[in-house]
């Protein structure tokens, strides 16, 4: 017997660095797929939502790049690893099509990812 897929399997198929990096290169926020697609991912390694709002505060202060250059940006090597990889596609986006406004908009969709993944705790806590 053959199960369908669910929003949540295809949520998980979703490019997130790919996806990050084409929102910012067309100077918008990155949409809710994407948001949601990454907190699954982020929800999988067990990232904390603090951990996820401290590394906003870092890109917000310091810049993508910088948040980029860190040995760690989350507390484990698999959820360093999968921040890297959304900083590097951040940072990839052509200077020329870089907004002012960049750092500020991969901060704020940081801080979204977090509250999809206390959202998606919280959810679970109360079903359990």
């Amino acid at each position: 017997m053959t199960y369908p897929r669910t929003d949540e399997d295809e949520l998980r198929r979703v490019d997130v660095p790919a996806e990050l990096a084409a929102w910012l290169r067309a100077g918008r926020p990155p949409a809710g797929e994407v948001t949601v697609a990454a907190a699954l991912a982020a929800d999988r390694l067990g990232a904390q939502p603090r951990s996820l709002t401290f590394l906003a505060e870092v890109v917000r202060r310091g810049g993508a790049g910088y948040a980029g250059t860190l040995p760690e940006p989350l507390p484990t090597p698999e959820q360093a690893a999968l921040a890297a990889t959304w900083l590097a596609a951040a940072n990839g986006v052509e200077v020329p099509e870089r907004r002012p406004d960049h750092d500020e908009t991969v901060a704020r969709w940081l801080e979204n990812v977090a509250l999809v993944v206390a959202a998606r705790r919280r959810a679970g806590a109360a079903a359990g």
